[in-house]
């Protein structure tokens, strides 16, 4: 896999945008305006993508493990199926961004607003979305295993069918979520706003709940 070095590369998105199949293992590529960039192909493990633009850009199946991404734009980037596992999202926005069955695990999203992105069945395990605006987000089937949504606002979101057992949910927004048949047992609930939420069949067992606002919430079937 040839690889490019930092000028080639902004030369190659100013002109055809197309970065694809290259190894970019390591690159730093901070402080630059990426619009509509394709890297999909290409291998980013370990580079340094913070302080830059990257709306609308391609990331589908690339490898990102261990990237420093932080305060970056990403709005309505693809992540499908990429591997961003160890990396380092915090303050960055990711609106109507893609990560369907995305390797998430360990992440770092501290700050970062995720609002109507799509997470269908992504591995979040152990990652750190604390205070993360994660309003109307797509979590069906995710694994949010020891995940920490401390103050979180996941108000709107979809968490149905999600794996979020012994994570940490302590003053987070969860009013109008689906979580039909979720998994939040062994997990810590406090504080937290179910108004209006859907916690159907939702195992909630050996979980710490306690000061939770349930006004108008679905509990039928939730296993106690």
């Amino acid at each position: 896999m040839e690889r490019l070095s930092r000028n080639q590369v902004i030369e190659l998105s100013r002109t055809t945008g197309d970065i694809s199949g290259f190894d970019l293992s390591g690159i730093n590529l901070s402080n630059l305006d990426m619009e509509c960039v394709c890297f999909k192909g290409s291998l980013l493990k370990g580079a340094n993508l913070s302080k830059s633009n990257f709306t609308m850009s391609n990331f589908e199946g690339v490898d990102i493990s261990g990237a420093k991404m932080d305060s970056s734009n990403f709005i309505g980037s693809n992540f499908k199926k990429a591997n961003l596992e160890n990396s380092d999202l915090n303050f960055s926005v990711f609106l109507l961004t893609d990560f369907t069955s995305a390797n998430l695990k360990k992440t770092n999203f501290t700050n970062a607003k995720i609002s109507t992105s799509i997470f269908i069945e992504a591995d979040l395990s152990e990652a750190n979305l604390q205070m993360v605006d994660a309003s109307l987000v797509k979590f069906s089937g995710a694994n949010l295993y020891k995940t920490n949504f401390y103050a979180a606002n996941l108000a709107g979101s979809d968490l149905s069918m999600a794996d979020m057992r012994r994570s940490n949910l302590y003053l987070v927004d969860l009013s109008c979520t689906n979580l039909t048949d979720a998994d939040l047992s062994d997990t810590q609930i406090i504080r937290c706003s179910f108004r209006g939420a859907k916690l159907v069949n939702t195992n909630i067992k050996n979980a710490i709940f306690e000061n939770n606002d349930l006004l108008r919430s679905d509990l039928t079937g939730l296993i106690k």
